[in-house]
């Protein structure tokens, strides 16, 4: 398709600034219609391969956070970014395709969870090893794991039959208002609110770099060094993950949320 850069940046959707609100739009916002042209112009693949090869590269990463060595922990940040430079570009080949529609963007947020899941998966593995498989450790571990999901969500959708994306009560789609009464407690949520987005991906994904990095650093610096970052990342954010979705979970309990 002939196609140039300038064509491909018209039709860039405005993004999610909930889910990333800096570093998409000042880095892979501005990066992503080079391989969205490129894709377009030359190569037959489809939208939905540009999502399989973002999980594909998000997979392999997890993987390789279990080899505890500088270069493979390099290459696990490499694929992590280029995983996400995928994800910003699969939408903008499927509106230059004229493909664009409810499949893809099922396939995309699957694509999302499977990656977030598998990088989770690693990091608290390394946890668990970190502890000595100590009983506490592995008890948070499973916790953590069990109730990441948005369950309260997923309950009040199949109670009033709706899988609405743009759902009211739905945090990523929901704007940030700063309340007009400022009280502790209300200055507390809208903090909350302001910084919710580093647990969800892609954020999310971008602090496992930083801290992938980090353990980089220390296994050059100290030879036979176990990472010590990334499941400490895991012991910060697992739990607040899990204690966040019983918060929205209970929040649906409102009576506006069923009339």
């Amino acid at each position: 398709m002939n196609i140039t850069l300038a064509d491909v940046r018209r039709r860039q959707k405005d993004p999610h600034l909930a889910a990333d609100p800096t570093y998409s739009t000042l880095v892979m916002r501005r990066i992503s219609p080079f391989l969205t042209w490129f894709v377009v112009r030359f190569t037959p693949l489809s939208a939905d391969m540009v999502t399989l090869a973002a999980i594909a590269s998000g997979v392999l990463a997890a993987a390789l956070l279990f080899e505890p060595h500088p270069a493979a922990y390099f290459v696990a940040v490499v694929l992590l970014q280029f995983a996400y430079l995928c994800d910003t570009s699969d939408g903008e080949v499927a509106r230059i395709r004229g493909t664009a529609g409810k499949r893809g963007s099922y396939l995309d947020l699957l694509g999302h969870h499977i990656q977030d899941r598998c990088l989770w998966l690693a990091a608290s593995c390394q946890l668990v090893l970190l502890s000595g498989m100590a009983p506490a450790m592995v008890a948070l571990v499973l916790f953590s794991i069990a109730f990441t999901n948005p369950f309260g969500i997923q309950a009040r959708s199949y109670v009033l039959h709706t899988i609405d994306l743009e759902d009211p009560v739905h945090g990523m789609h929901r704007g940030v208002v700063r309340p007009e009464r400022i009280t502790p407690a209300s200055l507390v949520y809208y903090l909350y609110r302001r910084i919710a987005f580093l647990w969800n991906y892609p954020a999310a994904m971008n602090l496992f770099c930083i801290a992938i990095l980090a353990d980089a650093g220390r296994f050059a610096a100290i030879p036979g060094a176990q990472p010590l970052v990334l499941p400490l990342l895991f012991l910060a954010f697992g739990p607040t993950r899990a204690a966040k979705q019983f918060g929205n979970a209970f929040r649906l309990l409102r009576r506006a949320n069923w009339t």
